[in-house]
């Protein structure tokens, strides 16, 4: 008898310290904070035509649903046209909105357009760049310095077109070229 009421206290203890798990609240998402996150992530968005179109690579994204915005750290984005990269630009964060439609590279952030048989490679050195993937064009209000071969410009804000591959500086603009690069 005492062996049963052992045993039966024992089951009761037992039973009493495995629900107290389960009456624990379970802890609640922050509204502000994020609600998942992807490391080493490699997005490749499609075009119509059914070619890679921009292609966006990071450490880390993490999702916030309460506005609907991703951050990426050490974002990477590539530019195509016919199946290749024509430009790419590297940053130290960014911030995806308004479902893809503008990406920030925020922080320091560089842009290369690759040498190819028809043009020299470019390099542009700016901060806090407003990329908008549909219009294939980028902005910023920063301070941009462009280099090409024998030339360097600097200015004050910049305009890029990746398709039309031109970039217009909007003041404080001077250059320098060198005769023999």
């Amino acid at each position: 008898m005492l062996f049963t009421g052992l045993l039966a206290g024992a089951a009761v203890s037992g039973w009493l310290l495995l629900d107290q798990g389960a009456l624990k609240e379970q802890p609640t998402p922050s509204p502000s904070g994020p609600d998942l996150f992807v490391n080493d992530m490699d997005l490749k968005i499609i075009g119509e035509d059914g070619n890679v179109h921009y292609r966006v690579q990071a450490s880390r994204m993490e999702h916030f649903p309460f506005d609907d915005h991703a951050e990426l750290m050490d974002p990477f984005l590539q530019v195509f046209s016919q199946e290749r990269a024509i430009w790419d630009a590297r940053s130290e964060r960014g911030r995806v909105a308004d479902q893809g439609d503008t990406v920030w590279l925020l922080g320091r952030v560089v842009i290369n357009r690759p040498q190819d048989a028809d043009q020299r490679a470019i390099n542009v050195v700016t901060s806090d760049l407003l990329v908008k993937p549909q219009s294939d064009t980028a902005e910023t209000d920063a301070a941009a310095v462009i280099q090409s071969g024998g030339y360097r410009i600097e200015g004050v804000g910049l305009l890029a077109n990746f398709r039309e591959s031109r970039l217009d500086l909007r003041s404080r603009v001077r250059g320098r070229v060198d005769a023999g690069g």
